[in-house]
């Protein structure tokens, strides 16, 4: 980190100044940003403080967590933590884009925007609580859709942001397809080291271009790896597939093996997400299942200790969910503790409840919070950490600020 003078000061010395900062959480440094050109530059560009920052945060389990909701022309902050998702005049911010906006995917408090996802797919990297923004170049699948544009729908079929530590590499992974007539299938990956796409090489015993699974498009994050629900063809029972981001290849991780009549299952309502350890244990992977049981649905939540091996599986805990539909996942404060947050989107698919489970007691419903307030219906929601992070130059232009209000 740069040590020259960030004012005059004639009691701390600059080092005890940055030190200080690195402790304070993201709202204040995004308004201390604007004291000189110098407290700019550190807070919003510079990547060290950025990582600093980051890693003192982790380590403090401090790191604020937000939901990003998706509605037809408008992007929405919302706070999980707030006591009641009714009070959300301090836990709501509006971040309104010219178009709808997709997300495609999040790590490290950058989320992958698709906006204008109805027709042009103008892709970009986007720091919510910063507003930096990096617009993509076109992938293949963009070029053909804006060709296409107005003689042929498209989407996402699999999607999914990371990081590679080892290159210092934000890698975005896209599965889509133009329907055109014949049809056209992408996979494809970005760098932003080299800032541009190549498509992948499927091989063999990778799945099929394109694949696809019952639950949500974006691909979880953890061991640099993006996962999803595969059923393979032929085969009743779905496997979790995983895309490692430094290998750029595909690979399988086993599944639970679940007590009970596997026929019980809906194989249309599972999910796949990443959770903390408790005790500053990192991440792990989580899958939710729905079941009926005795006339009752329940929703379990099972839980893998150590990445790859099938016989770490374990139970997190379950619950009735016949008034709760499509997990949202992520927001799970580590499987060794006792206090445990889960959030759902609602059957009507515009309203979120949280439910708060304790081991031995009944779960605690929150009030259902209303998302939609006249903007349209609900897309997606993703959950994504306060951060200072952008992507590095290394050569790119640097992009303006998001157009957001």
């Amino acid at each position: 980190m740069s040590t020259k003078k960030l004012h005059h000061n004639r009691h701390l010395p600059e080092e005890i100044i940055v030190q200080i900062l690195c402790w304070l959480p993201i709202k204040p440094l995004i308004r201390f940003s604007s004291v000189s050109k110098r407290w700019h530059y550190l807070i919003i560009k510079d990547p060290q403080f950025a990582q600093s920052h980051f890693k003192l945060a982790s380590d403090r389990k401090t790191l604020t967590q937000r939901l990003l909701i998706s509605t037809d022309y408008q992007l929405r902050s919302l706070d999980p933590e707030t006591p009641s998702f009714v009070d959300n005049d301090s836990s709501l911010h509006n971040l309104t884009f010219r178009h709808f906006s997709n997300l495609l995917g999040c790590c490290n408090g950058l989320v992958c925007v698709d906006v204008d996802g109805y027709e042009k797919h103008d892709l970009s990297l986007w720091n919510p609580s910063t507003g930096f923004k990096h617009e993509l170049p076109d992938s293949d699948f963009v070029c053909a859709v804006k060709i296409m544009s107005y003689f042929a729908e498209s989407d996402f079929g699999r999607s999914g942001l990371g990081y590679v530590s080892s290159t210092d590499d934000y890698k975005i992974f896209i599965d889509a397809n133009v329907y055109s007539k014949p049809s056209q299938t992408f996979m494809e990956i970005y760098s932003s080291r080299l800032n541009s796409w190549k498509p992948i090489q499927v091989r063999g015993h990778d799945p099929s271009c394109s694949f696809r699974s019952p639950t949500t498009s974006w691909g979880p994050l953890t061991n640099e790896a993006l996962h999803w629900f595969y059923r393979k063809v032929g085969e009743e029972e779905p496997t979790i597939l995983a895309f490692d981001l430094a290998k750029e290849e595909f690979r399988e991780v086993p599944f639970p093996t679940f007590d009970g009549d596997a026929n019980d299952i809906d194989v249309n309502d599972m999910g796949v997400q990443v959770v903390s350890r408790g005790g500053g244990g990192g991440e792990c992977l989580c899958v939710s299942i729905t079941r009926r049981r005795g006339g009752v649905n329940l929703m379990e939540f099972w839980v893998m200790r150590e990445y790859g091996v099938r016989e770490s599986w374990t139970i997190l805990f379950k619950f009735n969910t016949d008034h709760v539909s499509e997990s949202l996942g992520g927001n799970l404060h580590g499987y060794e503790a006792i206090f445990v947050t889960v959030i759902f989107r609602l059957r009507d698919r515009d309203r979120l409840v949280r439910i708060e489970c304790r081991r031995d007691a009944e779960p605690v419903c929150s009030t259902p919070f209303n998302v939609n307030d006249g903007d349209g219906p609900v897309y997606n929601v993703i959950a994504y950490n306060e951060t200072l992070f952008s992507v590095p130059k290394l050569g790119l232009h640097e992009m303006n600020e998001a157009d957001v209000s």
